[in-house]
């Protein structure tokens, strides 16, 4: 990330295009669009982001520290939103199937090894 003050209400970051993908920076800064101006650009390598109509009255160092972290935010809910797509897939098969067609009894006896049994209850 390579951050370049171009003066005192505008600002550039330069990301790697291949570490947050587009999707993901305008996600992470579509919340900052109601303080400031937000250009993106991007293209295979390269990422950049131009932050404007910055006020003088913000800390640059403070937002620039907030952006880190919710860079970081998207990109993880990113990751995480890709690793679990296949189980939401199967639970909302699961919600919106027609004739249960995945209920399967469990294999084996309900009950605990301390002497705990379902079928009483």
């Amino acid at each position: 990330m390579i951050i370049d003050k171009i003066n005192s209400s505008t600002f550039q970051i330069r990301v790697n295009s291949r570490i947050y993908n587009i999707e993901t920076l305008h996600k992470c800064f579509y919340w900052y669009s109601g303080k400031f101006s937000i250009d993106i650009a991007s293209d295979n390598e390269l990422a950049v982001i131009t932050i404007s109509d910055f006020p003088e009255e913000l800390e640059f160092d403070d937002i620039l520290t907030t952006i880190k972290k919710d860079l970081i935010d998207f990109k993880t809910r990113d990751i995480v939103a890709k690793e679990t797509a296949n189980i939401r897939t199967l639970l909302i098969a699961k919600a919106f199937a027609n004739n249960d067609e995945f209920d399967e009894v469990p294999f084996g006896d309900i009950n605990d090894p301390i002497g705990f049994d379902a079928k009483e209850f």
